[in-house]
């Protein structure tokens, strides 16, 4: 997928943040504890949630730090963020213009948001507003599709053909071929209990199916239903959290 339909879909697609912030999974204390311990992140840091979305990572890293800046540019993610987390300060900006000064911030995270981005320029402007050595830590959850109707769901609902990424994609060497080193890769388990209506919720949030054309979103809701309804209410939805450090050279 281009970058221009990228920002389209992602602008577009982006415009629901309560629907957003119901929907979606927190990550694992394992996987946020990694971060604290590889970063070295300490309580006298300030740090950068970029592309914060409706902050649901933001608020989880936000009890180990001392400052939280979180940078998106929907509108909507923004303002369901700040409703939810008066706390935080919350800024309009993108991977490619965030509005922070040089050298400001100790570590930046980027939560279920870099396969949006324009890698080489987003990693530049990430390593501009990094102090010197600064930590990277980016974050996935995605589902575990090895699980026979984490499959069929993930078929039914397009995700295959209409994804702005593939599931278990590799970014270790996008990341490495940026002013970064020490890339290292981890995976943690993290199930979700779901009720069917949380489950609808969570594939209506997927950007590309909230700009569908009514008719087609609801042939999609349709198959998708013939998965979810065959499974136990509420279910477990099994993830894989995806989770890269790195240190700004």
């Amino acid at each position: 997928m281009d970058n221009a339909r990228k920002n389209d879909l992602g602008r577009k697609g982006f415009a629901n943040g309560a629907l957003y912030n119901a929907a979606r999974p927190s990550y694992p204390a394992a996987a946020i504890n990694y971060f604290v311990s590889k970063l070295r992140i300490e309580g006298g840091m300030h740090v950068l949630d970029l592309g914060a979305g409706t902050g649901i990572f933001s608020r989880q890293i936000l009890p180990f730090v001392a400052r939280l800046t979180a940078v998106d540019p929907s509108a909507s993610m923004r303002e369901a963020l700040a409703l939810s987390s008066p706390e935080i300060e919350v800024l309009e900006g993108s991977d490619v213009a965030i509005p922070l000064e040089d050298d400001s911030v100790d570590a930046v995270f980027v939560a279920q948001a870099f396969h949006w981005f324009d890698p080489p320029r987003a990693l530049r402007e990430i390593h501009r507003v990094l102090t010197r050595g600064g930590g990277l830590g980016m974050i996935w959850n995605e589902r575990d599709e090895s699980v026979e109707w984490v499959a069929a769901m993930s078929h039914a609902m397009q995700w295959d053909t209409k994804a702005p990424y593939k599931i278990g994609t590799d970014f270790s060497e996008v990341i490495g071929a940026g002013p970064f080193i020490n890339v290292e890769r981890m995976k943690f388990d993290n199930p979700q209990t779901i009720s069917h209506d949380g489950l609808y919720q969570r594939v209506l949030s997927a950007s590309y199916i909230s700009v569908m054309e009514d008719h087609l979103r609801d042939d999609v809701m349709k198959d998708v239903a013939k998965v979810v309804e065959k499974l136990p209410d509420p279910v477990v939805l099994p993830h894989v959290t995806d989770v890269y450090t790195a240190r700004a050279q």
